[in-house]
């Protein structure tokens, strides 16, 4: 069950840095959910 959190908590973690860095870029919507979608699928299975 931790494990599981933790799993869920990196994957949040990681969608929100995208998300961050697409905003940066001033990305349109769309372009903001593919990159922290990116980042998440990622960033998750490391």
């Amino acid at each position: 069950m931790l494990l599981h959190i933790l799993y869920l908590v990196g994957i949040t973690a990681e969608a929100m840095t995208g998300a961050l860095a697409a905003g940066r870029r001033r990305m349109d919507t769309f372009g903001v959910i593919i990159i922290a979608t990116a980042t998440a699928i990622g960033g998750g299975s490391v």
